[in-house]
């Protein structure tokens, strides 16, 4: 018996290398079938890398409207509230003015009322000394015409 490398056409260096070249071809085609198993897991991820860059690109343009939409509508909003602070300002103002007036009216008028007051009171006053001279006529007038016993 010898060993690897022995001379050609014995029986058992024909055995060895058919055994080995059946593992050779065995590991061969193990090695093509890896190798089209890591095509196929390739090309899967090359698309799953397209998918991914796809959905990303429709993302960022879903973003990007989104974004331009609220910054539109946010600054649409401010100037409406712009507005409505600017109506409600003059509103509080010609209200203040309002008030004021009526103030100036109401203060006027309790003047008036107190003058008014001054006047009633000076009248009965003036009412009262007359009634009182009127009775003090009447009762002179009456001593006058009063027969002399």
């Amino acid at each position: 018996m010898t060993g690897f490398g022995s001379r050609p056409g014995t029986t058992y260096s024909n055995t060895n290398t058919s055994h080995l070249k059946g593992k050779l071809l065995s590991l061969d085609e193990e090695i093509r079938k890896l190798a089209d198993e890591m095509n196929v897991y390739k090309k899967e991820m090359q698309g799953l890398r397209s998918q991914k860059d796809s959905l990303e690109s429709i993302l960022q343009n879903g973003i990007h409207n989104s974004k331009n939409t609220l910054t539109t509508e946010l600054g649409r909003v401010e100037e409406e509230m712009k507005r409505h602070f600017a109506h409600q300002k003059a509103e509080n103002s010609r209200l203040q003015q309002q008030i004021t007036v009526i103030k100036g009216e109401k203060t006027a008028m309790q003047q008036q009322m107190l003058a008014l007051q001054r006047r009633i009171a000076e009248i009965e006053r003036q009412v009262g000394n007359d009634e009182e001279f009127n009775q003090n006529l009447v009762l002179d007038l009456s001593l006058l015409s009063l027969p002399n016993f």
